[in-house]
């Protein structure tokens, strides 16, 4: 385990695999209430052949710590963005699951010069009031507890069973920020690096047509649907989408 600090003195937890000179960078963001102990796991060792790989727990997710009272998508791009400086990584290519795929997105037009190209898997951008009313009626830790008891183990055992209902909570309310202060389609459409839109054809969170939506409105955007797959971490299978994430970064090269 890997610690870096940010300066309002939380402890960020890292990985990182397959160093070397010349290698090209991929970052790889697990989603809300997720962590590196499980998302992204089974796509390191791979990846590693060809590419240096990072892997990072957000803020108050897995081990790393969150002393900010909530969860800001700024700070955590912040986060990112430190952790990077202090690597000393000028050059990344991004590949986000789920929140990590939109956190992927603000970077990019955070850093544009930074970042090469940008994977965003099952990530929701279009957050409705309706929606976020959805999500946060849903992340209540005691009707997960209650509801879903394996998945509330599941938070327990990723999180500590001391702070992940605080993190359900607090991620109930960065569902309701996005909805009244997310990133927009106009900001979308600033993008500059190759950005590929990658769904499951059975998301149950993210429909087609939003997915679709959001690759044409992204000048570079491109679209991947990966057939029987759903929305948990768990549906998406290396096969195919390794190889299309070997081959959009190495694409991303030739083009810019």
């Amino acid at each position: 385990m890997t610690n870096w600090t940010t300066d309002d003195g939380t402890l960020i937890n890292f990985e990182t695999y397959g160093g070397g000179p010349g290698r090209e960078v991929v970052l790889l963001l697990p989603g809300l209430l997720g962590s590196i102990s499980t998302q992204w796991r089974n796509f390191v060792k791979p990846l590693s052949v060809e590419f240096a790989v990072i892997m990072m727990d957000l803020r108050g997710h897995g081990r790393s710590e969150n002393k900010a009272p909530n969860l800001q998508p700024e700070r955590i791009v912040q986060d990112i963005v430190g952790l990077l400086d202090f690597l000393e990584v000028s050059r990344i290519h991004v590949v986000g699951y789920d929140f990590g795929g939109y956190l992927g997105l603000m970077l990019a037009l955070n850093q544009p010069r930074r970042v090469q190209s940008l994977i965003m898997h099952a990530t929701k951008f279009y957050w409705t009031e309706d929606a976020a009313k959805k999500m946060r009626t849903q992340l209540d830790p005691d009707k997960m507890a209650e509801d879903v008891p394996a998945y509330a183990d599941q938070l327990v055992q990723e999180h500590g069973g001391r702070r992940w209902r605080e993190l359900v909570r607090q991620a109930a309310d960065l569902v309701a920020y996005l909805a009244q202060k997310g990133l927009t389609e106009n900001m979308a459409a600033q993008v500059q690096c190759p950005a590929l839109i990658s769904l499951g054809d059975r998301d149950e969170m993210v429909s087609l047509v939003e997915a679709q939506r959001l690759s044409r409105v992204i000048r570079r955007g491109g679209l991947f649907v990966l057939p029987g797959t759903r929305h948990p971490y768990h549906s998406t299978l290396p096969i195919p989408m390794l190889p299309m994430m070997e081959y959009f970064v190495k694409s991303s090269l030739n083009v810019r």
